[in-house]
């Protein structure tokens, strides 16, 4: 019993907040780098200054997005997202000697470890209601899928897309999916458009998957949410709009 209810409060809280085509594969072709940073407890400040230094200077071409997350497994840490380019197009970045020197004399060593970086796949086909650029609060649900079991969630994520297509979910959310790892990943990003706040409405997931998918549909979507995935994470998420690439 105790395993049945975990697995429906996991399915309302991490669903809920908030054959491939032709047409999938080119639009998965948009790549973001996403890299993680934990700075030195007594250098923060300096960290950040240098780092928001770095991005206007030498980010105009390659944006860089700032982050700090607020809670979950990463709870402290920033992180920044370059992108979306197709992988050829990251090949083809050109960061000169002065971009790596820079980097390499006022970021890196206010670091307490090394650069944690990944490469993630946006899976457009999921888009709900995007927003112009990152929201500055969002919630990040990260799910482990077992080995094998990636088609399973992913016919999961249709029918969970389609309950909130249908009807008429007002939420935005992206999908993004882990790319050179061994352990297969996807990642939800919710936006919170109102903030916290947003977490006092009723989501009311469960009324909107068996209002599109019919009676008896709620049991087989546990079930196979407790079938394929091996973990999931949630993190809250601000953007840092100072130390984001200012356009010019």
């Amino acid at each position: 019993m105790g395993k049945i209810i975990t697995t429906i409060v996991g399915v309302i809280l991490l669903f809920c907040t908030n054959v491939v085509t032709a047409q999938d594969m080119e639009d998965e072709k948009q790549i973001f780098v996403v890299y993680n940073m934990i700075p030195e407890n007594d250098n923060i400040s300096q960290f950040e200054d240098a780092w928001m230094e770095h991005n206007q200077k030498f980010h105009q071409e390659s944006p860089v997005y700032a982050f700090f997350f607020e809670s979950g497994p990463y709870g402290g840490t920033y992180q920044g997202v370059e992108g979306p380019l197709t992988w050829t197009e990251h090949e083809n970045v050109e960061y000169t000697d002065a971009h790596g020197k820079d980097w390499l004399d006022n970021v890196q060593p206010l670091l307490d470890d090394p650069l944690r970086v990944e490469w993630w796949s946006h899976m457009s086909k999921y888009e709900q209601n995007p927003p112009e650029q990152p929201n500055e609060t969002a919630i990040i649900t990260t799910y482990h899928v077992k080995s094998g079991e990636m088609a399973r969630f992913k016919r999961m994520l249709d029918d969970w897309h389609e309950a909130n297509t249908e009807q008429g979910y007002d939420g935005r959310y992206n999908v993004y999916q882990r790319q050179l790892h061994g352990e297969n990943q996807i990642a939800i990003i919710s936006s919170l458009d109102s903030g916290l706040a947003e977490l006092d409405d009723d989501n009311e997931f469960q009324q909107r998957y068996v209002e599109t998918h019919g009676e008896g549909t709620w049991q087989l979507f546990l079930d196979d949410f407790d079938l394929s995935i091996s973990k999931s994470e949630v993190s809250l998420r601000s953007m840092l709009g100072d130390i984001s690439t200012q356009q010019n």
